[in-house]
């Protein structure tokens, strides 16, 4: 009787473990979860240009406080799209990859949060441009700087 009870028992925690284990299947439209991780991966190639581009600030002597906190809030925000998670075996390594908890939303829910947080990447490599375009000019029209600090 005992070995019966431990045999079900072995078996049922062994099928309990493998059901677990396994990635759980999307649920809503493939090809919403599609779209959305297209976007998700052009909001990442934005951000890893924007590393670039604030290297470019940096060494420039540029401060872009303003810069670091709107990344370091995009970063916190940011979300795989479900069935697109990332493997660090990819064949594409990216320098700039995602670590944070999905959040539980629907394939529409995914899709509009992917069209928000791409616009907000865009947003602040503009951002960013504008910056970098103010210092250019700075220095090609040097009355531009001489304007800005005469204190008459």
């Amino acid at each position: 009787m005992r070995k019966v009870l431990f045999s079900l028992l072995t078996g049922f925690i062994a099928l309990s473990v493998v059901s677990c284990s396994q990635q759980k299947e999307q649920e809503g439209d493939p090809a919403i979860y599609a779209e959305a991780n297209e976007i998700h991966q052009s909001s990442l190639d934005i951000r890893e240009e924007l590393m670039e581009m604030e290297k470019t600030l940096k060494e420039s002597g540029i401060t872009h406080d303003e810069i670091k906190e709107l990344l370091k809030a995009w970063d916190k925000d940011i979300i795989e799209v479900p069935g697109y998670e990332h493997s660090h075996d990819d064949e594409h390594q990216r320098k700039y990859h995602v670590h944070n908890p999905m959040k539980p939303f629907n394939d529409e829910e995914h899709l509009e949060y992917q069209k928000i947080m791409h616009q907000e990447i865009v947003d602040i490599r503009e951002k960013i441009n504008e910056i970098l375009a103010e210092k250019v000019n700075e220095e090609e029209d040097p009355s531009v700087l001489e304007e800005a600090t005469d204190p008459a």
